[in-house]
This record gives C-alpha cells, sequence and structure tokens, in this order.
C-alpha cells in the first residue's frame, strides 16, 4: 500500500468515529467537547470587532437591533445588541439608533 492510501484510510476511520460519536452522544454535546479545547470561552474581542466593522460600514440596523452573544469566562452569555453593549462596545457617533 501507498503511504496516501494509509492517510486517507486513518481519515476515514477518524470522519467514522467523529460520525457516530456526534449521532449517538448529540451534536451540542460533541460541540461542547471540541470547543473546550478552545480556551475560556470569552469572544469580547470578536464582538468588539464586529461591532466596530458595523459602525464603520453604516450598517445601522446589525448596529442597533441584530442581538450579540457576549460570552465572558463561565458566566452566563449577554444577548444585547451592539448600541446596548456600551460597557464592552465602543459608541458609534455615525449610527443614531
Amino acid at each position: 500500500m501507498t503511504l496516501g492510501t494509509i492517510i486517507a484510510i486513518v481519515l476515514g476511520i477518524a470522519v467514522l468515529v467523529f460520525l457516530i460519536f456526534g449521532f449517538s452522544s448529540g451534536w451540542n454535546n460533541l460541540w461542547e467537547r471540541v470547543t473546550a479545547f478552545g480556551g475560556t470561552g470569552n469572544n469580547v474581542d470578536t464582538i468588539v470587532q464586529a461591532c466596530a466593522l458595523r459602525c464603520s460600514s453604516g450598517d445601522k440596523y446589525n448596529f442597533c437591533t441584530a442581538n450579540q452573544t457576549l460570552k465572558i469566562g463561565d458566566g452566563d452569555p449577554i444577548i444585547k445588541s451592539c448600541n446596548d453593549l456600551t460597557e464592552y462596545v465602543d459608541s458609534c457617533p455615525a449610527i443614531i439608533c
């Protein structure tokens, strides 16, 4: 057998195990286990960047009304719009909500 065949077989078995575990234990459970390796679960930087992009592009609807899910550590997520997350996100003088 060639090296490419062996790699394809190993990858195929890994995908099969992943699918079996996902269907048997539930996809949410699997996703929580996968994201646990990612660190503390904070996404403040991501939300701040998304809100800044919405401000700079003049996306009034999404800045004022679209909910963001802000995760800080192990606490409950904060679900608010960019306009309501003034503790974490800079205000946007270009957009008046």
